[in-house]
């Protein structure tokens, strides 16, 4: 493999040129004319390259004629990206996908994707697609993370209300050793802050409760991971279960819990720009995400979690239903998610959790 490495202001910009097999005879069935495509794809996206490369690899073996650039963005900078270049720019990237399932609506309900429908969109549970146009292939649980000698001796909060009551009994034990997101500068944080507001009616408690323990705030699932490994931090609070699982499994300090009260699942979503150059590209990709094979491969080599019910290994949605049977609740696509994007009704929200949960701060 043979890549080529360049740094913008804008990100990471990582061209895969793939050597592999001709894809003549190896379409099976696939509904976009690969003929027709051009060879050249460009996704923009908030999941780390080393998650969505085995991907990647597997897409330019099948159509080594396709050469794939990878714009690498956070959450809230790929949401401003897109929506900028929509109004500035003749052309838009061919594929967008961002895990801030919220903002990835904002952008499809304002008009700015296309639809596209084939048997893998089709296949796809109903609140992972929404009109045909913005399209989750992933099933991540949102975990509490927490470091395994530093609870040897302290009994583990194996729910929400768990935790809330004893950040409340062992202040010393917690005090400025928890770790979240700050859902200020973090769209996925935000996200998952506010289904917790929708989904739970102790919610406030617990965020006065993680406020009272001097919660830190990070941008990024990695640092607060690297922090519960050194034994910085003893817990993470709401985090991507996709990440923190894979990590336990090289990370034997490490250890996960989903909650059992309720567990939210959320996706990482694609959607195909309407000004997309090469559409047809894109919808090839799209059908390569979400089809078995594709689906293996994240479920075997991407450590994100595969949402195809055929996907096998330990990070598939099958394994974690079978460890974990109960308290899944899926966070659906569609405008219930633009609820909390309406300018008041953020700046509402962050102004309670702020004042919940660092209320020192002016």
């Amino acid at each position: 493999m043979f890549k080529t490495l360049r740094l913008s202001l804008a990100g990471l910009w990582l061209t895969l040129l793939l050597s592999g097999h001709s894809a003549a005879g190896q379409q099976q069935g696939l509904p976009v004319d690969v003929s027709l495509a051009p060879r050249h794809l460009s996704i923009y996206s908030a999941t780390d390259l080393s998650a969505i490369e085995p991907v990647i690899n597997g897409f330019r073996q099948r159509y080594p004629l396709i050469a794939v650039d990878y714009l690498e963005y956070q959450t809230n900078a790929l949401y401003q990206q897109i929506e900028d270049s929509y109004r500035k720019d003749p052309y838009a990237p061919d594929l967008v996908i961002s895990s801030a399932m919220d903002l990835q609506t904002k952008l499809v309900n304002d008009g700015l994707a296309q639809p596209y429908r084939s048997a893998y969109t089709d296949s796809l549970p109903e609140w992972a697609n929404w009109r045909d146009e913005a399209f989750g292939f992933t099933f991540e649980p949102v975990v509490m993370v927490y470091n395994k000698a530093a609870f040897a001796e302290q009994p583990l909060p194996q729910s929400h209300e768990e935790l809330a009551e004893q950040l409340r009994a062992h202040p010393d034990f917690y005090r400025s050793r928890v770790g979240t997101y700050d859902v200020r500068t973090s769209g996925v944080g935000y996200l998952l802050a506010t289904q917790d507001a929708v989904h739970s009616s102790l919610n406030g408690r617990l965020l006065e409760s993680l406020g009272r323990a001097m919660t830190r705030t990070y941008c990024c699932t990695g640092n607060i991971l690297d922090e519960i490994a050194s034994g910085q931090l003893v817990l993470g609070y709401n985090l991507l279960g996709s990440y923190a699982l894979a990590r336990a499994q090289e990370d034997a300090r490490i250890g996960v819990i989903l909650p059992q009260d309720y567990t939210l699942v959320m996706s990482r979503v694609a959607f195909i720009p309407k000004k997309a150059r090469s559409p047809q590209a894109a919808k090839l990709f799209l059908d390569y995400l979400l089809s078995p094979e594709g689906q293996q491969l994240i479920a075997a080599h991407s450590g994100l979690v595969a949402i195809h019910p055929q996907a096998q290994g330990e990070l598939s949605i099958t394994t974690l239903r079978e460890h974990h049977p109960s308290g899944f609740q899926p966070i659906a696509l569609g405008p219930a998610l633009l609820v909390y994007l309406d300018q008041m009704k953020r700046l509402r929200f962050l102004r309670e959790w702020q004042g919940a949960l660092l209320p020192s701060m002016p």
